[in-house]
């Protein structure tokens, strides 16, 4: 098995949509209404997220956390930069040697980008 998506209930879907497009390189794959909800999955390469906007309830305030691993954390911290988007934290250097930054998403999922060593 692998992870097919992450989904993460949004306040605003075209709000979140941009923000995933215009940061981290996400194109809409397709949209969908189940119920209130309406739902936009985003892909990249075998990624997908699922964006998923109830119009019947509050947005939920259950903390999303997920992270990318990249060989070149450095430099996506100075393109996210270029694009205005500043870490919340770190860079950190973690004690098995790992180095990881993290930034906020438009509804306060919390996005990591992780050196892990292995990309």
């Amino acid at each position: 098995m692998k992870l097919h998506h992450m989904g993460i209930n949004v306040s605003s879907l075209e709000r979140s949509k941009q923000f995933y497009q215009t940061h981290f390189g996400f194109k809409e794959e397709f949209t969908a209404v189940i119920g209130s909800e309406e739902i936009v999955f985003l892909k990249r390469d075998e990624e997908r997220l699922e964006l998923i906007q109830d119009g019947d309830s509050a947005l939920s305030q259950s903390m999303v956390h997920f992270a990318w691993e990249t060989a070149h954390l450095e430099a996506e911290i100075v393109r996210l930069s270029r694009l205005g988007l500043e870490p919340d934290e770190g860079p950190v250097q973690l004690g098995n040697g790992w180095r990881a930054v993290f930034y906020e998403g438009p509804d306060g999922e919390l996005i990591e980008l992780i050196n892990a060593g292995s990309s």
